[in-house]
């Protein structure tokens, strides 16, 4: 009788498909079983099942009262830039009346998480992928878009929209993994030597 496979459940909005990136860490973690979903509602289903570890943003992992085991760090940080993004004028937090945010935590969570970056005037209208941000602003449903800096530059290749953007002063921390079962250390070693290009994926170049 074959044991177990370890399971781990990923919750991150990342540049690529779901599919395709649930397929990549699988390829790339051999022995665990690896789901990755986009919504937060999926997370909190997932999350019941029992998983061994997990890996999302530690503002997740706080909300659901998971430890972090692990932090990703990005050339020595813990944390990274998140910028205002918007069309032709720059966005300035003080005067937008609405911005578009990725679901991190539903609704009450995730305006709580975007007031903690914008402050608490603009209405946030929440997608639940990072291509979805683009069209708020193309059809101009918002004023800015928000989101981490490094997604910027890929948003500028996909979109014909004149972008500006405004880097935050509050920071975000960075993806993090949390061990939660009996498969949680091995889950753990193997996601320390994932492939560069994956990690980078999730925005991190290490963990410890």
């Amino acid at each position: 009788m074959s044991a177990v496979a370890p399971k781990l459940l990923v919750f991150l909005h990342v540049a690529v498909k779901q599919r395709a990136f649930q397929g990549e860490l699988q390829a790339a973690l051999p022995g665990i079983d690896v789901t990755a979903v986009g919504r937060i509602g999926d997370f909190d289903r997932a999350l019941q099942e029992g998983p061994d570890a997990v890996l999302t943003l530690p503002v997740v992992l706080a909300a659901r009262g998971l430890p972090v085991t692990m932090h990703g760090r990005r050339q020595g940080a813990a944390d990274e830039t998140y910028a205002l993004v918007g069309s032709d004028s720059t966005p300035d937090a003080a005067k937008i009346q609405s911005v578009g945010a990725l679901d991190l935590l539903g609704r009450d969570g995730t305006n709580a998480f975007v007031a903690r970056l914008v402050g608490p005037r603009p209405k946030v209208e929440r997608v639940t992928k990072v291509e979805d941000l683009l069209p708020l602003l193309q059809i101009q449903r918002v004023d800015a878009i928000l989101l981490a800096a490094r997604f910027v530059n890929e948003l500028r290749v996909a979109s014909r929209l004149n972008l500006t953007e405004r880097d935050l002063a509050t920071k975000v921390e960075l993806a993090a993994a949390a061990n939660l079962g009996a498969g949680g250390a091995q889950i753990l070693g193997a996601l320390r030597r994932l492939p560069t290009g994956l990690s980078n994926a999730v925005g991190v170049d290490e963990w410890r």
